[in-house]
């Protein structure tokens, strides 16, 4: 069910997230890096909020033993659409398993937890916004997951 879109700053959602996280977060002395200003944008708060979540999710459960773990969350403006992303510096995905992830039930790992259906909820909540969801990864040193929403002025 999605609620009625509102107007908020990209960051407090940020910020709502990682507060979530912050005890996993200080555990494993994970880095996070954040963009000094954010959008607002107008969105449904709970399922970017899930979005995010989910993102972060991800890159926690992936990082690489005995690297230092760093997740780097920012933005871009590119027409009248932002582009938003979560960095990291964790196991990466192959070239052939990048369209794959937002299939429902895949998983990377089939070893880890989880249903395999996060990522899958996290394209059609991008779709539902009128955004576009894909992910850039070299396969050895990081992920990027990108999406766009609509802003409303920086």
């Amino acid at each position: 069910v999605a609620g009625p879109p509102v107007y908020v700053s990209f960051g407090e959602i940020v910020r709502e997230t990682l507060d979530h996280f912050s005890p996993e977060i200080g555990s494993r002395g994970i880095n996070i890096l954040l963009a000094e200003r954010w959008p607002v944008v107008r969105v449904d708060r709970l399922r970017i909020l899930e979005v995010l979540t989910n993102l972060i999710e991800n890159s926690v459960k992936y990082m690489r033993e005995g690297a230092n773990p760093e997740i780097e969350i920012g933005w871009r403006q590119e027409g009248d659409e932002a582009v938003f992303f979560v960095r990291d510096n964790g196991i990466g995905i192959e070239a052939d398993q990048r369209e794959k992830v937002f299939d429902l039930f895949y998983k990377l790992d089939p070893t880890t937890e989880g249903t395999g259906v996060g990522l899958a909820i996290v394209k059609r909540i991008v779709e539902v916004h009128n955004g576009r969801i894909w992910v850039e990864s070299d396969g050895g040193t990081g992920t990027t997951v990108f999406f766009t929403l609509p802003t409303v002025g920086g």
